[in-house]
């Protein structure tokens, strides 16, 4: 679910030389998923409902290995259509995962949710990190898409085997509360603001912590090295807390610290940014994934249902996403407007103050209540 998103860049160049098209129109193929995962994950519930979480899951990969295949080919209209289809087989995918794993995982939600977190990571780093080597070897930047749609395709086939053999529903309907009612609940709109604020802070920095090194002395090599840094930092750190957050009652002091760390990362580039690139680097992959694997279990450890964590799953991504999608937007703009990185780092700053407080209202011991539980 990860792959998609990130093989795209590496190859951008050559894409765009292929299709004779400018960056703006380049974007889409990123962006674009980012949006789909904002606007479509709050339909997944109710999909769900209808053909049973499992039979969910696998129309959600197979969306994925379909769109896949279609942005490997060299037609821009097949490839927009691909990250469509692609960004709506991964947008119904992450509000599926927390439900899955509250209906058949319940006694190891902190293993399951950490093994989660960090395959997303190895899937992203990998598929990132071999894209260039693959579309230098077989000649096509085609070939690094393919390939994951590839993996995507087996998973599918393999969810398929496993979902047909089961009843087409689960009975959910019935059971699962309007979406109303989870509008009603503190709780919900305390992980829904956490998530947003975790997410457009982590989309900004993969796409601008570079250019502000550069633009502050560090050098290109230096700066790329960070950005795999944090990535690499952030797989260990996601595995470690949703370990840890499943075993603790309260979480108020645990997000605080992730907090921190990513507070002295920030400061650390305004304030000294040649001094310790790479520790800067270290403390934003530890603090980030640390938030984003905290995030993702809350809305299994919030919820007392797995009809409730897709629900809460759909409410708190939808908004994360969208918030996401304008973060870097917003941060070059105030570069824009400034000439330096100051304005738009005070910024994170400040969105960051916003999302410890969230953290610590998310952190004390409250579930989400319906009222039918």
């Amino acid at each position: 679910m990860r792959a998609p998103i990130v093989v795209i860049g590496p190859v951008l160049e050559p894409i765009m030389g292929t299709l004779a098209i400018g960056a703006g129109t380049a974007s889409l193929f990123t962006t674009g998923m980012i949006l789909c995962f904002g606007l479509l994950s709050p339909l997944a519930p109710g999909f769900a409902d209808r053909v049973g979480l499992d039979r969910a899951i696998a129309c959600a990969i197979t969306l994925i290995a379909v769109g896949g295949v279609m942005r490997g080919v060299e037609s821009l209209t097949i490839m927009l259509l691909g990250t469509l289809c692609a960004g709506l087989g991964i947008a119904f995918g992450n509000v599926f995962m927390p439900s899955l794993v509250k209906r058949d995982r319940g006694d190891r939600l902190g293993r399951t949710m950490g093994l989660y977190t960090v395959m997303m990571g190895v899937g992203a780093t990998i598929s990132a990190g071999s894209a260039v080597p693959l579309m230098r070897a077989s000649g096509s930047w085609s070939t690094p898409i393919w390939l994951w749609a590839g993996f995507g395709v087996l998973s599918a086939l393999l969810w398929w085997r496993l979902a047909l053999r089961l009843p087409a529903g689960d009975g959910a309907t019935a059971k699962r509360p309007p979406m109303s009612r989870l509008f009603r609940s503190p709780v919900a709109w305390t992980l829904t603001l956490f998530m947003g604020a975790q997410s457009l802070g982590f989309y900004t920095l993969q796409t601008w912590v570079p250019a502000v090194a550069i633009q502050a002395g560090v050098p290109e090599a230096t700066a790329g090295l960070m950005l795999s840094m944090i990535n690499l930092t952030s797989i260990p750190a996601s595995y470690f807390i949703a370990r840890l957050a499943s075993r603790l009652t309260h979480h108020s002091l645990l997000v605080l610290g992730l907090c921190a760390l990513i507070a002295a990362a920030l400061l650390g580039l305004m304030l000294a940014p040649t001094a310790a690139p790479i520790g800067w680097a270290l403390l934003l992959g530890a603090g980030q994934g640390g938030c984003f694997s905290f995030a993702l279990t809350m809305i299994v450890l919030r919820t007392r249902q797995p009809q409730h964590a897709a629900m809460l799953s759909g409410m708190s991504q939808s908004l994360g996403y969208l918030l996401a999608a304008c973060g870097p937007l917003l941060f070059g703009a105030l570069h824009g407007l400034s000439g330096d990185w100051q304005l738009s780092l005070g910024f994170l700053l400040l969105l960051l103050a916003g999302q410890s407080v969230a953290g610590v209202l998310l952190g004390r011991p409250r579930m989400v209540r319906l009222g039918d539980d």
